[in-house]
């Protein structure tokens, strides 16, 4: 499979990174202020793994550790990860997530822009089929507190959401579809579903250049499969673990979409018209 492009005309991949991580800010000081040092050690240990599996993985490929590093992706996809997995996961929980996301989710398909699967996503329902005891919760039977929480992570994630689309790191399409569909699925069926996860799968995850489509057609549909596929799913499962199974079918599907969907070509006589 040919690597997907990871950065924009405007934007390095390392600049991309970046600007994500920025994005990702205001819902990382939220757990920090609601979780406190537990959180911080979890996610510094996040961090630091995910950078030396990322070095292993790049120094046994023969590829230069310092450059590929130098890109950031990895900690995005170790702060992604943090947060979307249960905010008191046990350490080893977490480290288990993020061995399945640099390992098995990256570097087997070959390293960035190579993956068919998001790593993220890979990595939460590999540790929901291995360790379902100790993966999400029940809202309906959260505190008012850690409801508070959520609302609040909620409309951070949003606005994060919101900075990467004016800064145009991502486009309108995924998440606009996934959001309106979900709200009107859950409505209609009257499910209780987490928003912070909406939020998360529809602006950092789903949105994710190497495993979504890239034409704008190919992202509507992207977006509404993967609501439909998730509430749908998320009658039976948590509605976490059923994002990310909705995730991985629709990754998969993405070639298919973007040689169904690709933009017709032009027929030879009437480009030398044009011209």
């Amino acid at each position: 499979m040919a690597p997907k492009p990871t950065a924009t005309r405007s934007l390095s991949t390392a600049g991309i990174m970046v600007t994500t991580l920025i994005a990702l800010t205001p819902a990382v000081a939220l757990q920090l202020w609601f979780a406190g040092a537990a959180w911080a050690l979890t996610l510094s240990m996040s961090c630091a793994l995910a950078l030396l599996l990322e070095a292993v993985a790049l120094r046994l490929r023969g590829r230069p550790v310092g450059y590929h590093l130098q890109d950031g992706s990895v900690l995005v996809t170790a702060v992604l990860l943090s947060l979307f997995l249960p905010i008191w996961a046990p350490w080893w929980l977490t480290a288990s997530g993020i061995a399945l996301a640099v390992v098995v989710g990256k570097h087997i398909y070959g390293g960035l822009g190579q993956n068919l699967f998001n790593p993220v996503l890979l990595a939460y329902l590999g540790l929901s089929v291995l360790f379902a005891d100790h993966m999400g919760n029940d809202i309906s039977s959260m505190s008012d507190s850690a409801l508070f929480h959520l609302y609040a992570l909620t409309f951070a994630l949003l606005a994060g959401g919101v900075y990467l689309l004016l800064r145009g790191i991502i486009s309108w399409h995924i998440p606009a579809t996934m959001l309106l569909a979900t709200g009107l699925l859950s409505y209609v069926f009257d499910l209780a579903l987490s928003g912070s996860v909406a939020m998360l799968a529809a602006f950092f995850l789903a949105t994710d250049p190497v495993t979504s489509p890239g034409t704008r057609t190919g992202k509507l549909v992207f977006g509404l499969m993967i609501a439909t596929i998730s509430v749908a799913l998320g009658t039976w499962l948590t509605y976490p673990v059923a994002v990310a199974a909705a995730g991985l079918l629709m990754n998969a599907a993405v070639p298919a979409l973007d040689h169904i969907l690709r933009p017709a070509r032009k027929p030879k006589q009437q480009q030398e018209n044009a011209q």
